[in-house]
C-alpha cells in the first residue's frame, strides 16, 4: 500500500486503530486503498413520508443535531439522482448547500436519497454517517413504500456518550413519528461500492451475532408491517406495542434492571443492557438481553426479507446472507420456552442499568 506523504500514511493508521477494513477485502480481485467497512453504532428509523414540508423540516432538525457532534468528520454529500439546483451527485461536504435549500429543490413527487460520509475519498465509508430515504408523496399514495432514516457513529464515542446517543434515538423516533427502529453494532460499508464490501459484512456478521446486517433503505419495503431485529435500542409504534403489552407480562419479563421503555410521542423505545453488545462468538454469541427481548417482540416480526446482501461477491467461503440464510438471521436470537430460565439466568451477570448509562427518570410503566 503506497502513501504519499506521512500525513496519510497517520490516517491510514489511526483508521486501522478503530477497526477499519481495506475496500474489497474479501473479493477475488483483493484489497483495494480505500475504507469499504467499518464497525460502529447505527440507529435505524423507518417512518411514512418524506415528502411534506412538516416531515422534511423533521429531517432537518434530526441533521442539525447530529452534525453538532459529527460535523468536524463529515467529507462528503452524496445525492441520489439530485434535482435541478440541488448540486452533483456527490459534492465534498465543506462545499455543500445548507440541507433545507437542498430540499427547496426537491418536490413533492421526487424521493429524497442522502448520503453524508466520513470516508477520505468520496467513495469511501467511515464511521460518521447519516442517510436519509424519504419517500415521495407518489409512492406513499402507491402504499408499498416507508422511509428510512440512519445515523451512525463510532464505537468508542457511542461508550462514552451513551445518553447523548440514546437521547438523539428518542427524539428523533419523537420528531420522524417512527413506525419502528432499532440501534446498536453494525457494519457501515461504502455504500458507493457495496458490491464489493458486502463480503466483508457477511464475514463480520458470523463473528459478531447481533451486528445488524444489509441496507436498511432497501430493506425498507419489506418492513412496512413487522420489524426486522431487537437490538440494544428498539422503538415500536403504540399499535403494535399495545398488541404485545396486552399478551405478556413485561415488568416480569423484561425486569427492569436490566430493560427500561422511554415515550418518543408515538411509540416506545426499550433499551436492552447499559452498552451496545456485539454478540461476539468468542465471549457471547447470544446476548441474555436481546434474547429475552426478543421472545417478547418475535410476534412483531417479519417472516421473511428477501435477501439482506445483493450482490455477485458470494462465495463458499463467505457466502452473502441472502435467501434462506437471510430468513436464518432473522431468527438467529430465537430460542425454545425451555431455555428461557437459562438465559434469566445469564441475565445476572450483565450489568444493570444505572444513571450513567440510562435516563431512568424517564422510564415508563408500560403495563399501564
Amino acid at each position: 500500500m503506497h502513501f504519499k506523504s506521512e500525513e496519510e500514511y497517520k490516517l491510514w493508521a489511526e483508521q486501522q486503530a478503530l477497526g477499519a477494513i481495506g475496500g474489497g477485502i474479501f473479493t477475488k480481485e483483493g484489497p483495494e486503498d480505500y475504507v469499504g467497512a467499518i464497525p460502529a453504532i447505527r440507529a435505524v428509523l423507518y417512518f411514512k413520508e418524506g415528502y411534506s414540508d412538516e416531515m422534511r423540516e423533521a429531517i432537518a432538525q434530526c441533521f442539525d443535531d447530529y452534525r453538532a457532534v459529527a460535523e468536524e468528520h463529515l467529507t462528503w454529500l452524496w445525492l441520489d439522482e439530485p434535482p435541478k439546483g440541488a448540486g452533483s451527485d456527490s459534492t465534498q461536504y465543506k462545499n455543500v448547500k445548507p440541507i433545507r435549500s437542498i430540499f427547496k429543490c426537491y418536490s413533492p413527487m421526487k424521493s429524497l436519497g442522502f448520503l453524508y460520509t466520513s470516508g477520505k475519498e468520496k467513495f469511501a465509508t467511515g464511521a460518521w454517517e447519516f442517510s436519509i430515504g424519504g419517500a415521495s408523496k407518489w409512492q406513499i399514495i402507491n402504499g408499498t413504500y416507508q422511509s428510512t432514516l440512519t445515523f451512525s457513529m463510532p464505537i468508542e464515542w457511542a461508550e462514552e456518550n451513551t445518553k447523548l446517543f440514546i437521547d438523539l434515538f428518542i427524539n428523533f423516533a419523537q420528531r420522524l413519528k417512527a413506525n419502528h427502529g432499532y440501534a446498536g453494532y453494525a457494519c457501515i460499508i461504502s455504500q458507493i461500492r457495496d458490491d464489493q464490501n458486502e463480503p466483508t459484512e457477511a464475514f463480520l456478521s458470523r463473528k459478531w451475532w447481533a451486528m445488524d446486517v444489509g441496507n436498511p433503505y432497501l430493506e425498507s419495503d419489506n418492513l412496512i408491517k413487522g420489524i426486522k431485529t431487537v437490538n440494544w435500542l428498539t422503538a415500536i409504534n403504540y399499535e403494535w406495542f399495545n398488541r404485545i403489552k396486552e399478551e405478556e407480562a413485561l415488568n416480569s419479563e423484561l425486569p427492569m434492571s436490566w430493560f427500561i421503555g422511554y415515550d418518543y410521542g408515538t411509540g416506545v423505545v426499550i433499551q436492552a443492557g447499559t452498552l451496545p453488545l456485539g454478540g461476539s462468538v468468542e465471549e457471547d454469541p447470544l446476548p441474555a438481553p436481546y434474547v429475552l427481548l426478543n421472545r417478547i417482540l418475535k410476534p412483531l416480526r417479519v417472516e421473511k426479507i428477501g435477501s439482506l446482501h445483493r450482490g455477485n461477491y458470494s462465495t463458499d467461503e463467505i457466502p452473502l446472507i441472502k435467501g434462506y440464510r437471510a430468513e436464518a438471521w432473522l431468527k438467529r436470537f430465537d430460542i425454545e420456552d425451555s431455555e428461557k430460565v437459562d438465559y434469566f439466568a445469564k441475565l445476572q451477570f450483565e450489568p444493570k442499568l444505572n444513571s450513567n448509562y440510562a435516563f431512568l427518570d424517564k422510564r415508563i410503566d408500560w403495563e399501564r
